[in-house]
């Protein structure tokens, strides 16, 4: 082999070890989201969340958004007793769809 061939290899090699690091952080990424999307489902609260924000929703209604690694977080509250009313977790990219299907099972 030439100089250049080897250096070829060289940054062949190098590019597939980067394309391997960047593949298993898109998979370990994707595990994460499944895994609070299930907790979410199962009226638990995720695992990675930044400090919860208070917003105002309505007269009886409040609730508490949060964000996590690529996903955001919401909880409802009942005004009159503090009381969860409902929970939801959405892609970063994607509009929250409060309704009142989404209430506590």
């Amino acid at each position: 082999m030439n100089k250049i061939e080897e250096k070829r290899n060289k940054v062949k090699s190098k590019f597939r070890i980067l394309i391997t690091i960047i593949a298993f952080m898109v998979f370990l990424w994707f595990v994460l989201v499944i895994v609070e999307f299930v907790r979410v489902d199962n009226n638990k609260k995720p695992l990675i969340c930044s400090p919860m924000i208070k917003d105002v929703e309505d007269d009886d209604e409040y609730s508490k958004r949060c964000y996590g690694f690529g996903y955001k977080y919401k909880e409802y509250y009942y005004n009159e007793d503090d009381s969860l009313s409902a929970r939801e977790l959405v892609l970063f990219f994607q509009e929250f769809k409060r309704g009142y299907k989404n209430n506590l099972k």
